[in-house]
């Protein structure tokens, strides 16, 4: 079961790896991503960052929408992470069972507006974003699972 699909450009860190895993009750954790995927070293470290009970899976984009359509993937409770909105849309437009979307980290970058403490976008996210929320899916902006929702559709009007 596919707990949460976030978006945070630092990957796995200390808020997911500890907040998000033991709120959702999460067994498995995928980091999808086309070129961390062939990182070695940067595989190391958000292996290190995992918490000790938790399966991490590091795999391209096109490699997490296979394996998410798997009847073994079904049986995980499951936190899928990626650093841009792009891969997000691949994911949630390819993989049935994902409905929503989280955004809990985007740092500033030219181009970017900020929206909440937490995340900003370039207008080529905001269109990403509408793109999602066209095709009849919920984007909330929320760092930690305790703090409120905000959704996205809204700050972006």
């Amino acid at each position: 079961m596919i707990r949460l699909l976030r978006v945070d450009d630092r990957l796995l860190h200390g808020q997911v790896a500890f907040a998000w895993t033991k709120n959702l009750k999460v067994n498995l954790i995928i980091v999808a991503n086309d070129k961390i995927a062939h990182d070695e070293f940067t595989k190391m470290t958000l292996g290190l960052a995992k918490p000790q009970n938790v399966n991490l899976t590091i795999v391209e984009v096109k490699k997490a929408i296979e394996i998410l359509k798997t009847d073994k993937a079904k049986k995980y409770s499951s936190l899928i992470i990626v650093n841009n909105l792009e891969d997000a849309k691949a994911l949630i437009m390819d993989v049935e069972e994902i409905n929503s979307l989280n955004l809990g980290g985007l740092r500033e970058r030219e181009g970017s507006t900020r929206y909440t403490n937490a995340v900003t976008l370039t207008q080529e996210d905001i269109s990403i974003c509408k793109e999602i929320i066209d095709a009849g899916y919920e984007i909330e902006a929320r760092q930690m699972p305790t703090d409120n929702k905000q959704d996205i559709k809204e700050l972006i009007k």
